[in-house]
C-alpha cells in the first residue's frame, strides 16, 4: 500500500513538472522555467516538484527493490557504472555553471568545462544516473518514475533555449552552432 501511495505522489509530481515545462515551451510569455526570480511561485513550484520527484524515485527504489524482470547480478555493475559516470558529469556541470545558474536564475553564459561537449551536461548526467537507477533498483515503479524524469530532462532545454537566446543573443546562437544540445563532439570552426 505504501509503495502505491509513493508511486502516485511521485508520478503526479512528475506529470505536473512536465506540464509546467510544456507551458514554458508552448507559451514563453507564461514561462515557468526558467523562473523570473528566486522568490517567485514558479521557482518554488518547479523545485518543490523536482524534490518530490527525486525523493519519490529514491523511495520507490527502496520500497519496490528487485521486484521487476532483471535478475542478473551484472545489472549492479552496469547500473553502478552509469550511476557514477552520470553523477560525475552532472556534478562537473554544476561546479562549472554554479548553483545560481543551475537553479534557473540568470547569471552568465558558460561555455567551458563540460559545456564544451553539451549545452546541458547536468541533464545528460542526470539521465545517465536515472538509467543506472533503473538497472540497480530493478523495479517497475522506479522504472516508470525514472522514464518520466528522463522525459522532463529531455524537454527542459526547449524551455530554456528561447530564454537564453533572449538573454545572451548572438553569443548564445554561436555557442549553439558549435555545441550539441545533449552530447557530442565539439564542432570546430564557425
Amino acid at each position: 500500500m505504501l509503495v502505491e501511495i509513493v508511486f502516485i505522489v511521485t508520478i503526479v509530481s512528475e506529470i505536473l513538472l512536465i506540464a509546467l515545462i510544456l507551458v514554458s515551451i508552448l507559451s514563453p510569455r507564461h514561462r515557468v522555467w526558467p523562473p523570473p526570480g528566486k522568490r517567485s511561485w514558479q521557482y518554488v513550484a518547479i523545485w518543490l516538484l523536482t524534490f518530490m520527484s527525486v525523493a519519490g524515485i529514491v523511495a520507490l527504489a527502496i520500497l519496490d527493490w528487485d521486484s521487476f524482470i532483471i535478475k542478473h547480478w551484472v545489472r549492479y555493475y552496469v547500473g553502478g557504472a552509469l550511476f557514477i559516470v552520470g553523477n560525475v558529469f552532472a556534478l562537473w556541470g554544476l561546479k562549472t555553471l554554479g548553483t545560481r545558474a543551475s537553479s534557473g536564475l540568470e547569471y552568465r553564459l558558460v561555455t567551458n568545462g563540460p559545456y564544451r561537449y553539451s549545452r546541458n551536461p547536468q541533464y545528460v548526467g542526470d539521465i545517465v544516473v536515472l538509467l543506472g537507477a533503473i538497472l540497480i533498483a530493478n523495479s517497475l515503479y522506479t522504472t516508470i518514475a525514472c522514464i518520466l524524469a528522463i522525459i522532463a530532462f529531455l524537454i527542459t532545454p526547449f524551455a530554456e533555449e528561447p530564454w537564453l537566446r533572449e538573454k545572451y543573443g548572438d553569443e548564445y546562437i554561436k555557442y549553439c552552432e558549435k555545441t550539441p544540445r545533449y552530447l557530442g563532439w565539439v564542432k570546430r570552426g564557425s
